[in-house]
């Protein structure tokens, strides 16, 4: 029996309950007494006598008490109620022993354990430790001893730690604004700005640390990299958002110098971006497609920094990382008369005296001034998303005054609602601000009326140097692809009206600016948008200007038209197209007083000509340069507010004169007064304007330019269509997922989608590189294969009178060539050596006289022998380059001919309701 009692467990008497037995980790008394004792050997410790020489063992013990300390802390927090060893910590005040061990230790092992032992009790949320007094004397005079005296010397991870713990503060407070009180004391003055105005001295803002180090801390790490940067600035976000709930606070900040110092570090960190900077590619990491050119990577001057380095990379990630930090205070901030202050100091500390003084001493002539600043406003601009930031830039550096018609309206996000006036703290501030940086002499003092970043431009879009102009053609594209409201009637010379808008009626002026007479249809089915204005092309008209442009496409691609790639690009562009349209609806839905204009370019705009200067000298361009010039042109022929007349299309839409009489059909006589005159606007529509030289569009005339110097190049090299063929192919396999050779073709990787935020994501701001935009689009042309898709031949009725659909050419004729295979396999030198032969080109009058007159009479497959030197030194000769240069530039020019036929047709049918084509 007593065997079987010990195998199943006895059982107790009748009547007697069983004694409990209770773990130590459910025991409060338990876990109270053991934390007791963890406390008073960490007192026993501190309390020893130091021996500097055997101190390494004490500092140990006292490392590893305080780690059970923490521990004890996290497991109590746990644990079932109640926490008696939390309510001890609170009555004892442990942590202003903690604190004392860590400061008096200097030993960076036991400030990070305390700094655990701090975090446990703020995670605790048992005792609210935050709302305690002595608890935040402890804290931060423990992290301000040991961060900011620099006698210790902390790793990153008891940093990060320390920031951590310090985050987790600000984020109690944003939740918790009463607690605010307990960590920020105001002992500001405000009348100390009273003598500084008086005095003129040089006011900075009042330095505080005492009354809020919190912030202090903070602010000195937001440009820090990693997760220490991430919590200060995160850290700080929420102290700024607090100054709308605290007059206090927000009374510091503004007579504080956090704001000098916020401005002063943004300074300091495009101060260290090098002053020349040099963006050829390195030849270890140089494209193929620049391979295959004349390109250098040869810089002329050896003291310009490499925009490829690591070193300079770093410093340009952590100046748009501190430039993202400002666009984010800004947008939490919720004091209008803190962010007011914060604007000054942007545009005064760090716009006037920094970034414009870096324009207008920007060269050309020093290999590589302009192309830093140009490229670093470009980096900045593809930053900057918030409005007040961006209106405040560019309406500075662009000179454009309030009472100018080119001004944009104000920022869709108001700086103060309901205008309320700004509080005297600001206005001192402001004052006191302008009057430091005042120059001592007015008359020399610097403004953009007399050179501002339109003049850098047009200067260097018009330069000689490959680089300078590259810079300027990706500047000019960002800022038409983010902030093209600011490039109308700056940048480009244009003259605005007021466009159809989507979703509501807008009132059409009764004259244009050029005194034309403006008319507006309005759909009977009660929507109020209007049809088309006198500006308006005609049917006619689109189909002409498509079929002009297609015939050149075709000459182009006289081995095979890329039929598949031609779709491709015109659902890219749709998809382009459209998403303008959507942000137009969004401004419009979002702001009532948004007006949506229609701008008309030029011909005689100073940086539509440098452009189109540029574009004459195509086949002899930089390959980098035609890259981003052609991005350029794509860009603004797909902005949807930027009209074609005159540039890309026809100036006027009057009917061709040689128009036959039509024979009136018999059903028409029974058509009443207002369905004739109807029928007679849209035939009137349908038919063909004329085509002249005089009305042909600038872009035509110059491409018909090039396709003379291109006959040129056939009759000195029989064999072109088989060695562009050869080309073709080289950079189709070239551009492998291995080894890809650029971002997404053209245009479209800078989509302008409506956003919901004012920030962008920095991955679209910084991947986009139109030094080799459009290459890898180029490759999918299917040059290799061996029968070609039939383009489109012969005349298509087109009965509805709309533009053609997407993916289809206009009705053209057209004798294709036939296809060139590549030459076979051939001695490498002697291909090489026929491969970097110089052309020259002629005057294009020169060739123009020629072209009906010479003939080739050679059929052999090798060049034909170059002109001698004497003849390539003749004055008529302009321009030269090796025939590998030119055969990668046609590429590049075949790819650009299809886009811009793509853009044609895709703007007449997506934009043909919203005034882009006239139907009657």
């Amino acid at each position: 029996m007593d065997w079987w009692s010990r195998l199943v467990g006895g059982t107790s008497a009748p009547g007697l309950k069983p004694p409990q037995r209770h773990s130590p980790a459910s025991d409060p008394q338990a876990r109270l007494s053991r934390f007791k004792r963890a406390f008073n050997h960490v007192l026993e410790i501190c309390n020893r006598p130091r021996q500097p020489d055997h101190e390494q063992p004490l500092l140990d013990q006292l490392k590893k008490a305080l780690d059970r300390l923490a521990a004890l802390l996290r497991d109590e927090s746990r644990a079932s109620i109640p926490h008696l060893c939390l309510q001890y910590a609170a009555v004892s005040q442990i942590y202003t022993v903690v604190s004392r061990a860590a400061i008096v230790s200097q030993y960076e092992p036991i400030i990070y354990s305390a700094t655990a032992v701090f975090a446990a009790l703020i995670d605790s949320e048992e005792e609210d430790f935050l709302c305690s007094a002595p608890f935040a004397r402890s804290l931060m005079r423990m992290v301000t001893k040991v961060v900011t005296s620099g006698t210790v010397l902390l790793s990153i991870e008891t940093e990060t730690a320390i920031l951590e713990l310090l985050f987790t503060v600000s984020a109690k407070i944003r939740l918790q604004p009463e607690i605010l009180a307990v960590w920020f004391r105001s002992s500001a003055r405000s009348d100390l700005e009273d003598v500084f105005v008086r005095e003129n001295r040089n006011f900075v803002g009042i330095t505080q640390r005492e009354d809020f180090p919190l912030c202090y801390i903070m602010i000195d790490r937001v440009h820090n990299d990693g997760r220490i940067g991430d919590f200060a600035r995160t850290g700080l976000l929420y102290i700024f958002e607090a100054t709308g709930r605290s007059v206090a606070l927000q009374e510091w900040v503004i007579s504080s110098d956090l704001p000098t110092l916020m401005a002063s570090g943004l300074g300091a960190l495009y101060s260290q971006l090098s002053r020349e900077l040099s963006i050829l590619h390195p030849d270890a990491t140089l494209p193929a497609v620049l391979a295959m050119s004349d390109y250098s990577t040869i810089h002329p001057r050896a003291t310009a920094e490499s925009a490829f380095l690591e070193k300079h990379q770093a410093h340009m990630a952590t100046f748009l990382s501190y430039l993202a930090f400002w666009q984010d205070v800004l947008d939490h901030c919720r004091s209008a008369d803190v962010k007011e202050t914060l604007l000054d100091h942007f545009q005064i500390l760090f716009l006037q005296q920094l970034l414009y003084p870096s324009i207008l001493q920007s060269s050309d002539t020093d290999a590589g001034s302009s192309v830093a600043v140009l490229t670093y406003m470009r980096a900045m601009l593809e930053e900057l998303q918030y409005p007040d930031l961006v209106h405040m830039m560019l309406t500075y550096l662009l000179a454009i005054s309030a009472d100018s018609e080119t001004m944009p309206s104000a920022p869709a996000t108001p700086v103060r609602p309901l205008m309320i006036p700004r509080s005297p703290t600001a206005q001192r501030r402001r004052q006191s601000l302008l009057l430091s940086t005042a120059p001592k002499n007015p008359d020399e003092a610097l403004e953009p009326k007399f050179f501002n970043l339109t003049d850098l431009v047009l200067n260097s879009a018009r330069s000689s140097n490959a680089q300078t102009t590259f810079a300027t053609l990706r500047l000019i594209s960002t800022m038409l692809t983010r902030h093209k409201r600011y490039v109308f009637g700056t940048l480009f010379m244009t003259r605005k009206q007021m466009a159809p808008s989507i979703g509501e009626a807008r009132v059409l002026p009764e004259h244009s600016s050029d005194g034309q007479k403006l008319t507006a249809s309005w759909p009977e089915d009660g929507t109020t948008r209007p049809k088309y204005s006198a500006t308006s092309q005609t049917v006619g008209a689109v189909e002409v200007v498509a079929a002009k442009y297609a015939e050149l496409a075709i000459a182009l691609y006289s081995h095979e038209f890329p039929e598949d790639t031609y779709e491709s690009v015109c659902e890219d562009t749709r998809y382009y197209v459209e998403a303008q349209t959507l942000q137009n609806t969004f401004s419009t839905s979002q702001d009532n007083d948004y007006t949506l204009y229609s701008h008309s370019l030029p011909t005689k705009d100073p940086l539509l000509q440098a452009l189109m200067a540029r574009l004459s000298s195509f086949l002899t361009n930089s390959l980098d340069v035609n890259l981003a010039l052609t991005h350029t042109l794509i860009t603004m022929a797909s902005c949807v507010e930027l009209r074609l007349d005159g540039w890309l299309a026809l100036r006027t839409s009057t009917p061709s004169s040689n128009t036959r009489q039509r024979t009136p059909r018999p059903w028409e006589a029974y058509m009443t007064n207002d369905e004739r005159a109807v029928s007679d606007a849209l035939r009137t529509a349908l038919q063909p304007p004329e085509w002249s030289a005089d009305t042909a569009p600038v872009l035509y005339t110059i491409l018909q330019n090039l396709m003379t110097q291109l006959d040129h190049v056939r009759s000195l090299v029989p064999n072109l269509n088989s060695l562009l063929a050869s080309r073709q192919h080289m950079l189709q396999a070239s551009s492998t997922p291995e080894d890809p050779l650029s971002e997404p073709p053209s245009h479209l990787s800078n989509r302008p989608f409506p956003a919901s935020s004012h920030h962008n994501h920095k991955d679209e701001a910084q991947s986009h590189d139109p030094s080799e935009s459009r290459t890898k689009s180029a490759h999918q042309n299917k040059a290799t294969n061996n029968t070609a898709p039939s383009p489109p031949h012969s005349k298509r009725e087109n009965t509805a009178g709309e533009p053609h659909a997407r993916g289809h050419l206009p009705s053209i004729h057209n004798q294709a060539n036939p296809i060139h295979q590549p030459p076979p396999p051939e001695d490498m030198s002697s291909t090489t050596d026929i491969l970097m032969q110089p052309i020259s080109f002629p005057s294009i009058a020169t060739l123009t006289s020629s072209t009906s007159t010479s003939t080739s009479t050679s059929t052999s497959t090798s060049i034909l022998p170059l002109p001698d030197g004497d003849t390539a030194r003749s004055k008529e000769a302009q321009d030269s380059a090796s025939l590998n240069h030119i055969l990668t530039n046609i590429i590049v020019l075949q790819q650009f001919v299809l886009e811009i036929v793509a853009v044609v047709q895709v703007r007449a049918a997506v934009l043909g309701g919203e005034g882009e084509v006239r139907f009657s």
